[in-house]
């Protein structure tokens, strides 16, 4: 009993004890993905920006809706957006990449998915670039309530990280969910206020964003980035996500950590 306790505390701890290990592996996976390229990870940024700058400018026009109000508002949505369908798609085929390290070396599985986790917030910080010269150009100045966007990102951070971890070991045991998810994100991606904007809905409809996570999590780092606190429920719509995850991915570790370099 006292071995399994050990182990899980090491998964829990990995994130301090293990800093230097998942920190270096993820910049070293930056690298490698982008080796001899002039401008490295950038490329995703402007491949990113003409993106966003063309899709605006297109769905401004067709919502007739002013492109101050559209650009920013849109900007913001699909960077959070690439960041959390790009860990999450990721957390799926994780331990599959990884696995000649897991077979090696023991090392908490944990490790593995900040891993993931820090080099996928390494391109999002490449890609905030857009979002600070949309703001910059059509924004409405800087404002106190940026400061939301701290904790905001903090726990989103935590939630992707105990998403990945679910998804990684559910992934790794059945193979074919890892089509499911990436599907699911192609049609999530229509149902959450990125391209299109809530108040478009009626309320008769409000369910669509009400019971939508990302939503939630996009707009904890929007609306303070647009000059408006974030609304109340949204923060405590988070904290449940949190909390039920937490509950998942310890259930999970608990359970099949041990199996998962069986079914590599």
């Amino acid at each position: 009993m006292s071995i399994y306790k050990n182990k899980m505390m090491n998964e829990i701890t990995a994130i301090v004890k293990y800093f230097h290990m998942w920190s270096l592996l993820g910049w070293y996976d930056i690298k490698q993905r982008y080796r001899r390229s002039l401008i490295g990870p950038f490329w995703i940024t402007i491949s990113t920006g003409v993106m966003v700058g063309s899709i605006g400018l297109m769905f401004s026009t067709i919502f007739k809706s002013p492109i101050r109000e559209f650009l920013p508002y849109f900007a913001v949505g699909q960077i959070m957006w690439l960041l959390m369908s790009m860990q999450l798609n990721d957390a799926c085929t994780m331990f599959v990449e990884y696995q000649s390290i897991i077979k090696q070396i023991s090392v908490p599985l944990s490790v593995h998915v900040l891993r993931k986790l820090w080099y996928n917030f390494i391109l999002f910080l490449h890609n905030i670039l857009i979002v600070i010269i949309v703001l910059a150009i059509f924004g409405n100045g800087f404002s106190w309530k940026f400061l939301y966007v701290i904790p905001a990102i903090i726990l989103i951070l935590v939630l992707l990280f105990l998403l990945s971890i679910i998804l990684g070991i559910v992934c790794t045991r059945f193979r074919d969910i890892t089509q499911i998810v990436a599907v699911f994100f192609q049609l999530i991606y229509f149902f959450t206020p990125i391209f299109w904007m809530r108040k478009a809905l009626s309320a008769k409809y409000s369910f669509v964003t009400d019971l939508n996570p990302f939503f939630h999590m996009i707009e904890l780092v929007r609306s303070p980035l647009l000059g408006v606190e974030p609304v109340a429920y949204h923060w405590i719509y988070m904290l449940i996500y949190i909390a039920v995850a937490a509950a998942a991915a310890f259930y999970f570790m608990k359970r099949f950590r041990h199996k998962v370099a069986y079914w590599l």
